[in-house]
């Protein structure tokens, strides 16, 4: 006994094949995964911290993506993440390192800041000058426990005690 399908069931065999290849293709996409690994430029950089920087962020120079934080170990005491860039993309070995935070709130990155030395740096080679993440909630309590120094030596100040009649004759 031979089955045979109607146009109507065939189209809907296609339709749903197709969304699952979409379907597993943005699931794939999201998550930051290549099915075909790209020759990229492995870097490595050193920083006495790198805050909330994670595997899978951005490596930005100028604002423009041009690779990826591969993974991060922690080195003789110190972060060491593993930077994929372009490969078409020439950096000196002079770049700077530095890991920025996207907005006040946002996700943090590694911004390169080329140099202007004449030899680039190959896959392989290390960042030799690095900025670590700047903290901010550290910038905050440092900021309001230094604001309350300042209002504490006003209130000491002696309100009678006034410089300007030293000048008078």
């Amino acid at each position: 006994m031979e089955e045979s399908y109607t146009p109507t069931e065939v189209a809907v065999g296609i339709f749903v094949i197709v969304g699952l290849a979409a379907l597993g293709f943005l699931s794939v996409s999201l998550a930051g995964l290549d099915l075909i690994p790209s020759e990229a430029t492995r870097l490595q950089a050193r920083f006495a911290s790198v805050g909330e920087l994670k595997r899978g962020a951005a490596v930005k120079m100028a604002g423009v993506k041009v690779g990826t934080v591969s993974d991060i170990v922690l080195k003789d005491y110190a972060a060491e993440p593993m930077l994929e860039v372009d490969p078409q993309l020439e950096l000196p070995d002079d770049t700077i390192a530095s890991i920025r935070t996207a907005g006040l709130l946002g996700e943090s990155y590694v911004l390169l800041r080329p140099g202007g030395s004449p030899d680039n740096l190959k896959t392989g080679d290390r960042l030799s000058q690095t900025e670590p993440a700047i903290d901010l909630i550290d910038l905050v309590v440092k900021y309001a426990l230094n604001s309350g120094d300042e209002e504490a030596e006003e209130e000491e100040k002696d309100p009678l005690d006034d410089d300007e009649d030293e000048d008078l004759p």
